[in-house]
């Protein structure tokens, strides 16, 4: 394994406990089920996901970084909405697929690319998921996208007959 290769793998482990501290923090302060669960299913996605970089490690014979799930308080009182805390969830989603494809891009080792392009699947899924409650609780416009050409085709057709 490269210098390169272990720097990215340490750096994305180091950022993938950040964000089972940060959703674990959230997912007990959260006061809306479905965003608790929600947050909750992302830190089982992070759990896992930092287990295929520590067996990296393990087979290399190299140390990997310690968790941060340790600094979380026992708070339950939120100390930002729900909305927020959902953002934020979904926001360091993206950013963790951008770091995946950014380390797929340094690596010539067809396991470890291998491991991040079988991962970041699943973050997206999860991120749009994230991203649909955000829509349904009415914290994010729908994005804009591109004009359904046949939807509008249809609509002509029957407003003509």
């Amino acid at each position: 394994m490269t210098a390169i290769e272990i720097s990215h793998i340490t750096f994305n482990m180091n950022k993938m406990y950040l964000h089972i501290a940060l959703k674990t923090g959230f997912a007990q302060v959260s006061q809306i089920k479905n965003v608790r669960d929600m947050i909750l299913r992302g830190v089982d996605i992070t759990l896992k996901q930092t287990e295929v970089f520590e067996s990296m490690f393990r087979e290399e014979q190299l140390n990997f970084p310690t968790s941060w799930e340790s600094t979380v308080t026992n708070s339950t009182v939120p100390p930002f909405s729900e909305k927020l805390m959902m953002y934020m969830v979904q926001l360091s989603t993206q950013a963790a697929i951008a770091f995946y494809g950014a380390s797929v891009s340094t690596t010539n080792r067809r396991d470890l690319g291998t491991h991040y392009l079988r991962l970041i699947p699943e973050l997206i899924k999860y991120g749009e998921d994230c991203m649909n409650i955000m829509i349904d609780h009415g914290w994010m416009e729908k994005p804009p996208s591109a004009t359904d050409r046949k939807a509008l085709a249809k609509e002509k057709k029957q407003n003509s007959d």
